[in-house]
């Protein structure tokens, strides 16, 4: 088995995890993912990481790994590594944190940049990041399935008190948004009536999904990832398919907010979403607002620079919606990743580990706009609007605490490692421009 058909395995398995799920005890065909790859071994590193360090070794021993990266990508990627060590000794070290918290904050940080290396060692094509696009779908269809499914058979009918404030995971949020992006590149771009039906269908199903799930980030992830798309998408007729579109449902947009702004009901789920973090705060909000209050407290308590070090809980301001009893790390883990970030390893340690964000962000727009093949240009739209979905699960759901947030970022790393300089979106090193080339042959030839 080849190392790219095993990380296409893995992260499958990964994205489908049944143990987190709160209908993991209804039915969870995937269940034993979490003992086989997600448990933490004797020396404390989970099975999953073995797997994607096998699969980096063996990539980069091929001939296929062995093609040039992006340096300044590179770099940033390894600079974010450093910088969580360095943070990590500085809180845990000097600082006396507690051990246990501060492996428990950068484990999975850590195995992000770790699946990113692989990914782009083992993924050298456009068609190899296809093929991982579909495993993300199928993975996709898989929970949107089972929240459905779930839903019908046994939460449908039960009293509202009783009811799961949601069905599967947060996380969730990213990998259907991703999808429903996809999906929708899919669309624009043409098709049979055959297809185009097809692919109505899987939207449909994942939309279900998230309007059951009843994560309202989902929603705000979904349109920004929507309009960064349009964006970046070079001229042609997929963006005046979008713009035509538009301009059609401009009216019944228009006529839905003015008939569901502040009304209940699940047809008006994605207006409450946008509701809720804009002018009317419900409990969730004020909850997040009294986190995001702490954690500013933290970075005024501490040093600006260097924050507190990992190992250190961020500053409680108000016990009023503490969650103690359910997550005892809590104050380790914030709904605010990036808050948390930044008051837990200061100015020093955001800048070094966010600055492979804007990087990636770049190259990968780069990508959109100058890749070589239509493919190549839709990965790299992909890959930006995963990151800004990303950020958002980041900054407002515990983003950088869950798995797919963090390895769906790191596949949008890998592909701003590797596959600009594949598509022709930038040159090699050393390769002249073109009008130097030119002026250098004009010299020649006088």
């Amino acid at each position: 088995m080849t190392p790219r058909r095993l990380l296409l395995i893995a992260t499958f398995l990964a994205f489908v995890n049944d143990s987190g799920a709160t209908y993991k005890d209804w039915f969870a065909p995937f269940a034993w993912v979490q003992t086989v790859l997600f448990e933490a071994l004797p020396y404390k590193i989970r099975g999953f990481d073995h797997v994607t360090a096998i699969c980096l070794y063996l990539a980069s021993k091929s001939s296929d790994g062995k093609g040039p990266r992006v340096q300044p990508m590179r770099k940033a990627m390894l600079l974010a590594f450093y910088t969580l060590l360095g943070t990590f000794a500085y809180g845990v070290v000097v600082r006396g944190g507690d051990f246990r918290a501060a492996s428990w904050q950068i484990y999975l940080i850590l195995s992000g940049l770790l699946y990113a290396f692989a990914v782009a060692a083992a993924f050298k094509t456009p068609e190899h990041f296809a093929q991982l696009a579909r495993v993300i779908l199928w993975a996709a269809g898989y929970r949107a399935a089972m929240c459905v499914l779930y839903w019908f058979f046994n939460v449908n009918g039960v009293d509202l008190k009783s009811k799961p404030e949601f069905l599967t995971t947060h996380d969730d949020t990213v990998l259907w948004v991703v999808s429903v992006l996809v999906l929708f590149l899919a669309f624009i771009q043409g098709g049979s009536i055959g297809k185009r039906l097809k692919l109505l269908a899987i939207t449909a199903l994942i939309f279900l999904g998230i309007v059951f799930n009843q994560r309202r980030l989902a929603w705000v992830s979904l349109a920004m990832g929507v309009m960064m798309m349009i964006a970046l998408m070079p001229p042609g007729k997929p963006k005046k398919r979008i713009i035509r579109g538009a301009f059609v449902l401009a009216p019944v947009l228009a006529i839905y907010v003015a008939v569901g702004w502040g009304r209940e009901g699940r047809i008006f789920a994605p207006l409450k979403s946008f509701q809720t973090v804009t002018t009317h705060e419900d409990a969730s909000t004020k909850a997040r607002n009294a986190e995001n209050l702490g954690l500013i407290a933290t970075s005024n308590y501490s040093s600006m620079l260097m924050g507190t070090g990992w190992g250190h809980p961020y500053v409680e301001v108000t016990n009023k919606f503490t969650i103690a009893n359910a997550f005892p790390l809590w104050q380790y883990v914030p709904h605010n990743s990036i808050l948390g970030l930044l008051a837990f390893s200061g100015v020093v340690g955001f800048a070094g580990y966010w600055l492979m964000f804007p990087t990636a962000m770049f190259y990968n727009g780069r990508l959109a706009r100058r890749g070589n093949t239509r493919l190549a240009r839709n990965v790299g739209l992909i890959g930006a609007a995963q990151l800004v979905i990303c950020a958002n699960q980041y900054y407002g759901d515990m983003g950088l605490a869950f798995v797919k947030p963090v390895y769906m970022a790191a596949i949008s790393y890998a592909i701003a490692l590797r596959l600009p300089l594949f598509a022709g979106a930038v040159l090699p090193r050393g390769t002249p421009r073109p009008a130097s080339a030119e002026r250098a042959s004009q010299a020649k030839a006088a």
